[in-house]
């Protein structure tokens, strides 16, 4: 008797340090806001992650650059860097990485070719209808209808768009410019509709008959879309996938400070080559140490857990390799 005492005695402590064992730690809650292509990723992690409390604000990478630089937010999500109005002390993180989709809304159409000039011809209007010659010369045997091809453009600041613009400046060249508003980055008026942010793009892709447009995998699996194949320099025709996506991701050179200046015209056997990284914006000097900490851990959760175990189920490619290195590396700078 007197040992089931002693058992029970020492369970009933052990579940009162169980009990109180949070209360003693006060945690912080953090804000971010920026990149809409890694909104549905941010969101995933910031549920699962129970050290502090994260919210994270899909605003569109300028807007999340803008916030972070004026100390609004505590943290920030971008998909390209700063060109200007950069804060003093910070770092980028690659957090998350996958494939900018082209998406399509064409009834009965569910395998679509594209090459990159005939891509860049219909965003820019010289291909005006589904059944143009340039696009039945790459799909005979689909069903393409003589409808006018309604493109769905962003109205917002985007990282997505701006790294869309790199890969036709290298690919294709013509009018194209590196900015992540669009109109600036066709070089010329829009043609088309506007919608806001990835998510938005998505719905108004959902609703337009006839439409296409680029966009992040999560919502378009989400919204159950057609995705386009892509030639890529190899000469093949590739879906974008978190495997196709990370053949091509990992095949690019890391940056020492955690950026990538992709090479679009690099020859990657099976790579979807229309792709990006999406970086975190942390302080590395902060007034606020302990909301920097918050940030520090948080990060850490993504590159290392939440990345892992849960990136590709939005066909989104998590950080690993070379990149985590240089991710975990960057994270440690933050203070």
């Amino acid at each position: 008797m007197r040992k089931i005492s002693g058992i029970l005695a020492a369970a009933a402590l052990l579940a009162s340090v169980a009990f109180v064992a949070p209360a003693a730690h006060a945690s912080e809650t953090i804000t971010g806001s920026g990149s809409s292509f890694m909104n549905a990723f941010q969101q995933v992690c910031s549920a699962l992650y129970t050290k502090n409390k994260a919210n994270y604000n899909s605003t569109g990478s300028g807007t999340g650059r803008t916030q972070f630089a004026a100390g609004t937010t505590d943290f920030g999500g971008t998909d390209s860097p700063y060109s200007s109005g950069a804060p003093s002390n910070f770092t980028y993180v690659p957090l998350v990485a996958g494939a900018i989709v082209v998406s399509y809304n064409v009834p009965g159409v569910r395998e679509l070719r594209l090459t990159p000039n005939v891509l860049s011809d219909i965003f820019t209007g010289k291909v005006k209808t589904w059944d143009a010659a340039p696009i039945k010369k790459l799909n005979p045997s689909a069903k393409l209808p003589k409808e006018n091809i309604q493109v769905v453009y962003r109205s917002d600041s985007s990282g997505t768009v701006q790294n869309f613009a790199n890969y036709m400046i290298q690919t294709v060249g013509g009018t194209w410019k590196d900015n992540g508003t669009w109109a600036t980055a066709l070089g010329q008026s829009p043609v088309g509709v506007s919608a806001a942010q990835n998510q938005g793009v998505v719905a108004r892709l959902s609703q337009t008959k006839f439409s296409i447009s680029i966009a992040d995998p999560a919502d378009i699996k989400k919204a159950k879309l057609p995705v386009a194949s892509i030639r890529n320099a190899s000469g093949e025709f590739v879906k974008p996938t978190a495997g196709t996506a990370g053949r091509f991701i990992a095949a690019q050179k890391v940056e020492a400070n955690g950026l990538i200046k992709f090479n679009y015209k690099a020859k990657v056997r099976g790579a979807y080559p229309i792709t990006l990284v999406a970086y975190g914006l942390a302080p590395t000097a902060s007034s606020k140490p302990d909301k920097a900490a918050a940030v520090k851990d948080y990060f850490t959760y993504m590159v290392k857990t939440c990345g892992p175990q849960r990136a590709a189920s939005g066909d989104y490619v998590p950080v690993t390799g070379k990149l985590q290195a240089a991710a975990l590396k960057l994270i440690d700078n933050i203070k």
